[in-house]
């Protein structure tokens, strides 16, 4: 029996450092948070959203098409919106969830799907990106360290519960995939990787 699979797409924060929200950001033919959710949803038949900042402006302007977890306290940063989504799903009794950032446009479905098929042969371990010598997310974390998740309160996010278990992590190699985007430079250069020269932005 394969084990049951969340992903959450954390998308609550304020872009302070865009100076616009960036799950708005164009992308193709959608937005940067709609292209995230377009590449898990084929995969996964249970893709959360976490939203916290502009939630109200971002479900205005976006067609979503998946629960939407909406944080009060997400100015508490990245580890609080992993807490709160963890304590959300608690109920659907879920044997591992696989946290993706809403800005990783290069995370594609070919690499979630390794993620996942690593998890089902190791449903016990934790399955992290590895980008140059630095583990994170995207990772899907077993049922056990739910308990720790749902303590985190900062802003590190999980990376503090990867790292103080690193003899139970799996790493996959990431490559770009786990390049986000934090600022205007961020998303031109990632556009540009992307779609090319030619590419337009709108």
């Amino acid at each position: 029996m394969k084990p049951k699979i969340a992903i959450i797409i954390l998308a609550a924060g304020a872009s302070n450092r865009m100076g616009v929200p960036k799950q708005l950001l164009p992308w193709r033919d959608r937005t940067l948070l709609e292209h995230s959710i377009r590449i898990a949803t084929p995969i996964f038949e249970d893709v959360f959203v976490v939203l916290g900042a502009n939630a109200k402006l971002i479900e205005q302007q976006t067609t979503l098409n998946v629960p939407i977890l909406k944080h009060e306290n997400w100015k508490n940063g990245l580890g609080s919106s992993i807490a709160f989504a963890v304590k959300e799903l608690k109920h659907h009794h879920f044997d591992g969830i696989l946290f993706v950032l809403g800005d990783q446009p290069f995370v594609t479905g070919r690499y979630l799907k390794t993620l996942q098929h690593t998890f089902q042969q190791e449903s016990q371990s934790i399955i992290a990106s590895q980008f140059r010598k630095k583990l994170g997310v995207p990772a899907i974390f077993p049922q056990k360290y739910f308990n720790l998740l749902e303590e985190l309160n900062a802003d590190e996010g999980a990376k503090q519960i990867i790292k103080e278990n690193e003899d139970n992590v799996i790493a996959i190699p990431a490559g770009d995939f786990v390049m986000d985007i934090d600022t205007k430079q961020d998303y031109e250069k990632a556009h540009k990787l992307f779609f090319g020269e030619g590419g337009k932005m709108t």
